[in-house]
């Protein structure tokens, strides 16, 4: 394990092991806090008196993700010197060095990776998939539950204009967001503490799939192992630009699958 992973992640963290955890949960706080108010400010522009409704309400965040990432980002880059250390080292912002083939080939591992650990679940636990699926009006079968977020993407998907003002959103904002927060300050913290590179690798994936606790235990499920799987790359590569781009793509395919399924339905 330690030969695949080498030593390419090598943050620099003088601000030792407080700090850091302070701002990962200040970064947690203020993008839901930002969201939140996006909503509201969003809800009636696009969708008028039905902005109350919890739908129509998530519907407006999810819109709201994109702007609302890059103010997370910029705080994650002030936090980072406000103790004076180098924000390229501490959120390891530095590229990987990979060719065009080796980038394609590191996505395409990572999505097979994540498809044989969704499978190997439905198969080990014999889950059926559908009683995790929404319909294709994006509500969730009588049998079991999609979660909120994928309810409202299948119903989205069925409103063109709302989908490709939602899929920036998805694709770029979110795992800017979470790729910054989750394997931001506190992977660093944590990777130069004694908890060493895998405790970091857990721990900030045990606190992002517990942040999703509103959702199927199946999915909290798939986000820990997301989240190892992202970890693991960073560790690899020494940049979290490799852990955004299979987040991106990941969420990319996801809603572009999502669209195609509510497009043919008639």
């Amino acid at each position: 394990m330690n030969r695949w992973l080498g030593d390419a992640y090598r943050p620099d963290n003088p601000a030792g092991l407080l700090f850091p955890l302070i701002a990962a949960v200040m970064l947690i706080v203020v993008n839901q806090v930002l969201q939140y108010f996006s909503a509201i400010g969003l809800g009636p522009l696009l969708f008028g008196a039905e902005s109350l409704e919890t739908r129509a309400g998530m519907k407006a965040a999810l819109v709201g993700i994109l702007p609302v990432s890059l103010l997370t980002v910029l705080l994650a880059l002030v936090l980072a010197r406000a103790t004076g250390c180098d924000p390229r080292k501490v959120l390891a912002l530095r590229g990987p060095g990979l060719s065009v083939p080796r980038w394609v080939g590191t996505v395409l591992l990572f999505l097979s990776a994540m498809y044989a650990f969704i499978m190997l679940i439905v198969l080990a636990l014999g889950l059926d998939i559908n009683d995790y699926t929404p319909g294709p009006d994006g509500a969730s079968p009588d049998s079991g539950s999609a979660g909120l977020v994928k309810e409202t993407m299948y119903d989205i998907a069925n409103e063109p204009w709302l989908f490709w003002l939602v899929l920036p959103s998805v694709v770029i904002g979110a795992p800017l967001a979470e790729e910054f927060v989750f394997r931001g300050h506190a992977f660093a913290a944590l990777r130069n503490s004694k908890a060493g590179p895998l405790g970091a690798v857990l721990v900030t994936s045990s606190v992002w799939a517990l942040l999703h606790s509103t959702e199927p235990w199946l999915s909290i499920g798939l986000i820990f192992g997301m989240g190892i799987a992202l970890g693991l790359l960073l560790l690899r590569y020494g940049s979290i630009w490799v852990t955004v781009a299979c987040h991106g793509v990941w969420n990319g395919i996801f809603a572009l699958v999502t669209f195609g399924a509510a497009s043919a339905t008639p």
